[in-house]
């Protein structure tokens, strides 16, 4: 387990999504400590004086490659005051601090995996699915749902893992109906469906009962599959929760 670092990073690049949904790329000022896909780091805006304590800061999900030790990039909602504050602050060039790696969010070899990501949770499997090689032993299957085509993040990335990796699927879902125009959206229409994500999407892409399933998303989102995925005989130890929200 890699030692928690405080790093001062520049603002390299906020994309906006639309719906008030960003992604944050950050150039670190020196290299980040090794971490594990679907860990978390902690973000502040606010200048951290090592003599002090650590500011009021927010966690969010490493969406970038563990491979790359010298960028991050995070995915954020605005949701309430502190991340307005981001929304309204974070610009290319502005300065701000992290701390990382921190949880156990990992998803693990041997198994079958189906990764579940609703919104922003889909920054949690990122890093995973970007590292996926052609010659993965084990079926995955991601279910990915977002209000809109819009904002379903990486759809031609998707596609394009795909057509590379043999024993990897993903489904994505949309809430509401748009033009699929943008960037994001495009190259999902293949596994495009309408409504919320729907475990009968699955079929028989995986044996259920013996796939260990992997949870990131709204908390309403998360409250009602864990349930839903123990109806359906999947075992409580077989459920993961990424769950710091």
């Amino acid at each position: 387990m890699s030692m928690v670092r405080k790093i001062r990073c520049l603002v390299e690049r906020v994309d906006n999504h639309g719906d008030r949904v960003y992604t944050v790329d950050l150039r670190p000022e020196r290299p980040v400590p090794v971490f594990q896909p679907g860990q978390f780091l902690h973000f502040t805006l606010d200048e951290y004086d090592p003599s002090g304590f650590w500011p009021e800061s927010r966690v969010f999900s490493i969406a970038s490659s563990p491979k790359d030790r010298d960028r991050l990039r995070i995915i954020y909602s605005v949701k309430g005051v502190y991340t307005t504050r981001m929304e309204q602050e974070l610009a290319a060039g502005r300065g701000v601090w992290v701390k990382l790696p921190y949880g156990e969010f990992v998803v693990q070899g041997g198994k079958d995996a189906v990764l579940i990501a609703g919104g922003t949770g889909i920054s949690a499997f990122q890093a995973f699915i970007d590292g996926l090689s052609a010659e993965h032993p084990n079926k995955v299957v991601l279910l990915y749902g977002a209000r809109t085509p819009e904002l379903l993040l990486g759809g031609q990335g998707l596609e394009d893992k795909m057509r590379a990796v043999p024993n990897f699927r993903a489904i994505c879902f949309a809430e509401k109906s748009g033009p699929a125009s943008a960037p994001e959206a495009r190259g999902t229409s293949a596994g495009l469906q309408s409504g919320r994500i729907n475990l009968a999407a699955l079929g028989d892409c995986v044996g259920e009962e013996s796939a260990v399933y992997y949870l990131a998303g709204p908390p309403a989102m998360l409250a009602a599959f864990r349930p839903e995925l123990k109806g359906r005989g999947v075992a409580e130890h077989c459920i993961c929760v990424d769950a710091w929200e």
